[in-house]
């Protein structure tokens, strides 16, 4: 295999949106988003167990991002988010 690096694969991955800064006025806006909250504790009120995580909400700003490691369902039972309730971030 050739892993040569040219000028032209240099300025494609510069161009990728991940490589991209995020600029200042759109970093302040994600200060005060809810896809930055801290973890808590959540409390099923099914199985009335708990479990460390974030519950699953849409963000106004951000409809189309989902974070893969937020609770929809219990950990335990598998009720529905309806039934989930998260305590202050720790």
């Amino acid at each position: 295999m050739n892993f040569n690096k040219d000028n032209k694969s240099k300025k494609y991955l510069r161009q990728l949106a991940v490589n991209k800064k995020v600029s200042d006025a759109r970093q302040d806006g994600l200060e005060n988003c809810i896809c930055n909250r801290k973890r808590g504790l959540i409390f099923c009120a099914s199985c009335q167990k708990s479990f460390m995580g974030r519950t699953a909400e849409r963000c106004a700003a951000h409809p189309e991002v989902a974070y893969l490691m937020d609770a929809r369902n219990c950990a335990f039972c598998g009720a529905a988010g309806k039934d989930l309730r998260m305590t202050d971030p720790i």
